[in-house]
């Protein structure tokens, strides 16, 4: 054999060899069917930790026009709750590391978001596992979360207010009857837990008491939903009103001094948080309940984290401190960095941020076919001809097709005298995620460099933009 030819065959086995390692290492694997789903964008969404719920987008894939089918093949490095999500709707499930899933989306009606503000009413996804080798798990927790949720509803008084042990006995009875010996651990501590956590609701038990049996000295089960969500249910506002070791005063002044010692030190002093990574994991939640309390300045709690990834020696630890400056930033909030965008108007020219730079910029989102937008939109056109020397406008209309954007502007009576900026979101759901879209009508302030001032702003019709009209 000539060197071309070695050559060649010892690329051919390099190659083999690497595309193998590749198809190997993708452990977990997705499948799926449904009626009506050509041209729409499949993404798979993967919550990062279950402390942040940090959510990020880990694969899409577009539907071809006659197509019904989607497929995903990845790799995790551990069981995790993810969610498919089409459009403003959503399919959670728990994606075990190694295991695969055939999916079927059953019958739905997309356009229900026509008539429907379905970024605030959510509606679920309807997807059936067909089968899957993760060994019932989806399956299992369903059962559990059912007969807990209507077992509390239908005994609420019981438990809730009086706290009667027969009645929570019979739950825990009814929930142990769920698991067997060939369940996973995952799905053990899941019922656990999600049992437990209704007992602490139910006061049958001291606080200390069950805090301890809990979580003093036991492994922290980070990927176990049920775990996390009962840590959530015990310590999510341990800063605010669940200590007696500081005050909110004395907090504030810690945050303000970046006096991270004192805090972990503070925290040291309750006795069940004597162990070094659960008082971590507690400092974590609470710097999470400290931001969105509002109490607090965000700037002093960023550094506080900041502090603490240069501090802990935990690297799980320092992946959910990323994390949550990660969801602190990620969202278009008052003070944060807007997002980026392309969007296109009924010219088909493309619309980005980069063209208002210099300027204050009001964006509006909007759906033309509710008359509470047609009528912001009306108010605010009265304040665009006083207000234009130093402010921008855009308006990104929501309507499923750019045909209704175009009808409103060149074919309508009304919309033909607006004469700012208009863009079609082009179904990037992930863009109104992104500025927190949730209402319609939502006004954004946005100014000269890009940074939002106020996400939302008040409405035209409350009065927002009153004080910006120059004084004569």
């Amino acid at each position: 054999m000539n060197n071309k030819g070695l050559i060649l065959k010892v690329s051919f086995v390099l190659s083999f060899i690497v595309l193998s390692i590749g198809i190997n290492a993708q452990n977990l694997r997705i499948e799926g069917v449904g009626k009506d789903i050509g041209e729409k964008t499949v993404r798979l969404i993967s919550v990062e930790d279950n402390l942040t719920g940090l959510e990020k987008e880990i694969a899409r894939t577009k539907i071809e026009k006659d197509d019904s089918c989607f497929k995903f093949s990845l790799t995790i490095s551990n069981t995790s709750l993810m969610k498919i999500r089409i459009e403003s709707f959503d399919y959670i499930f728990v994606a075990q590391k190694g295991a695969s899933y055939k999916m079927r989306i059953l019958p739905f009606n997309f356009n229900v978001s026509d008539t429907l503000n379905t970024l605030f009413y959510k509606i679920p996804l309807p997807i059936i596992i067909e089968s899957s080798t993760d060994n019932n798990l989806n399956g299992k927790i369903f059962s559990i979360d059912s007969t807990i949720d209507q077992y509390v509803l239908e005994n609420n008084r019981e438990i809730l207010f009086f706290g009667n042990k027969k009645v929570i006995q019979v739950l825990k009875n009814m929930v142990n009857s769920l698991v067997d010996s060939n369940d996973s651990q995952y799905v053990k501590d899941y019922a656990y837990y999600s049992f437990e956590q209704i007992e602490y609701a139910s006061k049958t038990k001291s606080d200390k008491k069950i805090k301890a049996e809990l979580f003093f000295d036991k492994p922290i089960l980070y990927d176990n939903i049920g775990y996390m969500n009962c840590f959530e249910s015990v310590y999510g506002n341990y800063f605010t009103f669940g200590n007696k070791t500081f005050s909110d005063r004395i907090l504030d002044r810690w945050l303000e001094n970046n006096n991270y010692f004192s805090l972990i030190d503070s925290l040291g002093r309750d006795t069940l948080l004597k162990n070094e990574v659960f008082r971590e994991l507690v400092f974590l939640r609470g710097m999470k309940e400290a931001y969105y309390s509002q109490i607090y300045e965000p700037y002093y709690i960023v550094k506080m984290i900041e502090k603490f990834i240069s501090q802990t020696k935990f690297p799980q630890h320092k992946q959910i401190a990323n994390n949550l400056l990660e969801l602190f930033e990620e969202k278009s909030f008052s003070g944060g960095k807007s997002k980026e965008f392309s969007l296109k108007d009924i010219n088909n020219n493309y619309i980005t941020l980069d063209k208002y730079k210099g300027k204050k910029l009001i964006i509006s989102f909007v759906k033309l076919n509710e008359p509470v937008c047609l009528r912001e939109l009306e108010i605010m056109h009265g304040f665009v001809d006083t207000l234009s020397t130093n402010f921008n406008f855009l308006t990104i209309t929501c309507d499923k097709s750019l045909d209704a954007l175009y009808n409103f502007l060149v074919n309508s009576k009304v919309g033909v005298k607006y004469k700012w900026d208009f863009a079609h979101f082009d179904n990037k759901w992930d863009l109104l995620e992104s500025y927190n879209v949730v209402v319609f009508p939502t006004f954004i302030l946005i100014d000269e460099k890009g940074y939002i001032v106020q996400n939302p702003m008040r409405k035209p019709s409350e009065g927002s933009l009153i004080p910006f009209i120059p004084r004569k």
